[in-house]
């Protein structure tokens, strides 16, 4: 039987899935591009042909969890047209559920960054920075106004992101999804009452 030949897409994602899977299950030191070949039934020559360098392979997991096909962010793109209350349900859920459905990437940056391997700090300095400056500029937006209390805003879009990713990481690294199971809209809703309630400025 003749086998169909892949594109050149194809295959990248093909590295990029493999990849992925070995690097959550063994870490970055205990991976090799012989295992990812083997795995992709594909010589290691096929990856440098796709990846020639480890930093491009690391941008294109970071592009596969994080934008859509057009290289556009998918939270960003979920975010146009939210105001208040909504931008911080939007981000918590799309964190939450992105999590849920697929632990990998959540792994990989732990791994990453207890390696200290680069896709954490790729990571960051992208898609994690972008995310930060966008709800600490959302949230000045809320002080201006005169709903939040004046605080520093990056600090607090870090309070608010640390709860999420906390929560995920007991949930889908540390296991205790098998002991608590709670609906992700309740949730998220809890989370952005407890935000609210200690940010809203109190008017006499």
């Amino acid at each position: 039987m003749v086998k169909m030949k892949i594109t050149a897409e194809e295959r990248n994602a093909q590295i990029v899935r493999v990849a992925m899977k070995l690097f959550s299950q063994k870490g970055f030191k205990g991976t090799t591009t012989r295992e990812i070949a083997q795995k992709a039934g594909i010589s290691e020559a096929t990856i440098f042909k796709h990846f020639a360098k480890k930093d491009a392979l690391y941008s294109a997991i970071i592009d596969k969890q994080c934008n859509d096909r057009k290289g556009e962010s998918l939270l960003m793109k979920k975010l146009e047209g939210k105001e208040g209350k909504e931008v911080f349900k939007e981000i918590a859920t799309f964190l939450i559920q992105t999590h849920q459905e697929d632990p990998t990437f959540l792994k990989l940056l732990m791994f990453s960054a207890l390696e200290g391997h680069k896709l954490s700090d790729i990571f960051i300095r992208t898609r994690g920075m972008e995310t930060l400056d966008y709800l600490a500029k959302h949230i000045s937006k809320l002080i201006s106004q005169g709903s939040f209390k004046k605080v520093n805003a990056p600090i607090a879009a870090r309070a608010f992101l640390g709860m999420i990713i906390h929560y995920s990481m007991l949930q889908e690294i540390y296991g205790l999804k098998r002991f608590f199971k709670v609906p992700v809209k309740k949730v998220v809703d809890i989370f952005v009452d407890i935000f609210f309630e200690g940010m809203e400025a109190r008017h006499a």
